[in-house]
């Protein structure tokens, strides 16, 4: 859950009566945009190959400062993605990573004042520095930087990473 640009809520949901991955005629996975007190403004879908998808398991959202709608969804015990909405809903684009296909597994994503997504990724010891439309540009750290992050807070241009063993490492950028 985050609180929107207008001071609503998006809020993720997932059914708990059929295994995280596997989706049914009775699944429910969705990401609503919500007032304050739970009367639903908007669902989000979004559509592959001209059909209207459920998410598999939608865990983290957060909002950019362009209003866009950036949404952690992961659709396999090791593979995940990140939906870029716009506001109104509309699928922008999906980000799988840079490795290999199914070894991206996101875990974690702030936006800067600059409109740039970081996704925080504790599998590939990796934190993503991609740009407002989803295109990668950096890396932030790369495993040889931080081990294990399991934790992140932007605040400004600061980023701070928590790693695994308790290590917190500090990155102050510019645009």
């Amino acid at each position: 859950m985050c609180q929107a640009l207008d001071d609503q809520l998006l809020v993720t949901l997932s059914d708990t009566d059929s295994d995280y991955f596997e989706l049914d005629s009775c699944s429910k996975r969705l990401v609503r945009h919500v007032t304050l007190t739970g009367d639903v403004i908007l669902e989000y879908t979004y559509q592959e190959k001209g059909q209207i998808k459920q998410f598999t398991w939608p865990f983290r959202v957060t909002q950019n400062g362009n209003s866009d709608v950036c949404l952690l969804n992961n659709v396999s015990k090791s593979n995940g993605e990140l939906l870029i909405f716009s506001f109104s809903g509309f699928l922008k684009s999906a980000y799988r990573g840079r490795l290999e296909p199914g070894i991206f597994l996101p875990e974690d994503v702030v936006c800067d004042s600059f409109f740039r997504i970081v996704v925080r990724e504790s599998q590939n010891s990796t934190v993503h520095l991609l740009s407002p439309s989803g295109k990668f540009l950096r890396y932030f750290l790369t495993d040889k930087q931080v081990n294990q992050p399991t934790t992140m807070s932007l605040k400004n241009s600061t980023l701070w990473i928590g790693d695994f063993y308790g290590h917190v490492k500090v990155v102050k950028y510019k645009s």
